[in-house]
């Protein structure tokens, strides 16, 4: 259960840039691959100056997280620049290793800007009906999840049109609201969004193989997750999550996806391949 997700992403120093993070106990056997890139970011965000916002990171997936253990993210200080910083991070449980993550962090500067990503096609957010409250979809979430999510689906004789479970393409637009975004600091804001970051980018790749999937049991994890900023969230409103997945083959999946504010903002820009076995 979460009453806070600020509360999962404070780190406790133990010194020598060493930190400590509390993990849920109920729910899924697995720690949220979100949660688990979300703690290393937000670790490392500790050994960086107020005047820079994390602008990027890479993260590879070693093991499952498991609830109920606190994680510890060592952090490795491997530049201070005038304009950037860059350190590297090893999240562990038990002594083992459960991720590794690069990132990066700017001051931010003036530039040439320009977007030609088109925004998704979606109504306000008040258009559309919870995502929990699809029953064929429910097990997607688990009760006390920081989020309220609402799946953008076509509207059919004034009837939200149902999912199939037969083949579809391998694509989800999600509006998703931070339930308690509304005191965030700008570094917090970005920590919470890339825990939003992974939310059911998985079962987007698994919708082309619906029908490859019936009578047995997939085989799906996170492999690696990389996040670039584009733009200050505003995590107190409704974000537009957009993601696709075009690509499957040996073993393996590609997901790719974006957030926007709601008046069209790209927030950031996301990549994950991911393990697909039957």
């Amino acid at each position: 259960m979460i009453e806070r997700l600020g509360d999962l992403l404070v780190p406790e120093p133990l010194g020598d840039d060493r930190f400590r993070l509390a993990n849920t106990t109920g729910g899924w056997a697995r720690l949220f691959g979100g949660q688990v890139v979300a703690q290393a970011l937000a670790a490392a965000t500790a050994t960086v100056g107020e005047d820079r916002l994390v602008n990027s990171f890479h993260a590879y997936f070693l093991r499952a997280g498991v609830r109920g253990t606190p994680t510890e993210c060592a952090v490795e200080r491997e530049r201070d620049g005038a304009g950037f910083s860059n350190r590297r991070i090893v999240s562990s449980q038990n002594g083992k290793p459960i991720l590794t993550m690069i990132a990066s962090w700017h001051t931010g500067e003036q530039g040439p800007s320009r977007d030609e990503l088109p925004v998704p096609e979606a109504g306000p957010p008040e258009d559309y009906q919870s995502y929990q409250d699809i029953p064929s979809e429910a097990a997607a979430l688990e009760r006390g999840s920081p989020f309220d999510i609402l799946e953008v689906r076509p509207v059919v004789g004034g009837m939200m049109a149902p999912s199939e479970r037969v083949n579809a393409p391998g694509r989800t637009l999600l509006w998703v609201r931070f339930r308690d975004g509304h005191d965030a600091s700008p570094a917090m804001a970005r920590t919470m969004i890339a825990y939003a970051s992974d939310l059911l980018m998985i079962g987007t790749a698994l919708q082309p193989h619906r029908e490859d999937m019936r009578g047995g049991q997939p085989v799906v994890a996170s492999v690696d997750h990389a996040v670039r900023f584009h733009a200050a969230p505003d995590v107190s409103d409704w974000t537009l999550f957009e993601q696709h997945s075009d690509w499957a083959g040996e073993g393996r999946t590609l997901i790719r996806g974006a957030m926007f504010r709601r008046d069209g903002t790209r927030i950031c820009s996301i990549s994950q391949e991911g393990l697909l076995r039957l």
